[in-house]
């Protein structure tokens, strides 16, 4: 094969560019996750790359531990409660326990329990990849976003009953919203 038929076989293959990667956020804590899930833990956040690759392993699962804890970091709440999601589970996050670079192209995130997680209500969760940990060195912003539902105990004294003499219940319970 001549050298013009090879440039010409390899020279045109097109190659992936940093606008046309994507990342898609599922997992069991992106379908539907509260408050009380986050408490417990053991929930996972699976960051799949198309057109694009994770960076190889280093010293930490995804490059470096800096690299995989720029990745941690770029998972952020929209919301900014004193013991919400930037203040309670990136923190609880740790790179080599919590992050496995799952393929070359799947990520799987998985929560700590955080008994301190504690929010007044609903929590929007944006991932932003960071470009130091792609392949291509572009950032990207990977969708959907989720939500977390806070749980709010709540409980109806028999107030009423006593204040009009009507005989009802009481009922106490907690619920999500």
């Amino acid at each position: 094969m001549s050298f013009a038929s090879l440039r010409s076989r390899y020279i045109n293959v097109p190659h992936p560019t940093a606008s046309a990667v994507s990342i898609a956020v599922t997992g069991t804590a992106t379908a539907s996750i509260t408050e009380a899930d986050v408490v417990t833990g053991g929930k996972t956040i699976i960051l799949t790359v198309t057109n694009d690759t994770w960076i190889a392993a280093g010293t930490g699962p995804i490059g470096t531990t800096a690299n995989t804890q720029a990745l941690i970091d770029g998972i952020d709440s929209a919301q900014a409660e004193a013991t919400g999601w930037d203040a309670v589970v990136k923190v609880a996050l740790v790179p080599a326990t919590h992050v496995v670079r799952t393929s070359d192209t799947v990520c799987t995130i998985t929560l700590p329990a955080c008994a301190t997680y504690n929010i007044t209500a609903q929590e929007t969760i944006t991932a932003t990849v960071p470009a130091a940990v792609l392949t291509l060195a572009a950032q990207v912003v990977a969708s959907p976003t989720f939500t977390v539902s806070a749980v709010v105990a709540y409980t109806f004294v028999n107030l009423e009953r006593k204040l009009r003499g009507v005989n009802r219940g009481v009922c106490v319970g907690a619920g999500a919203y």
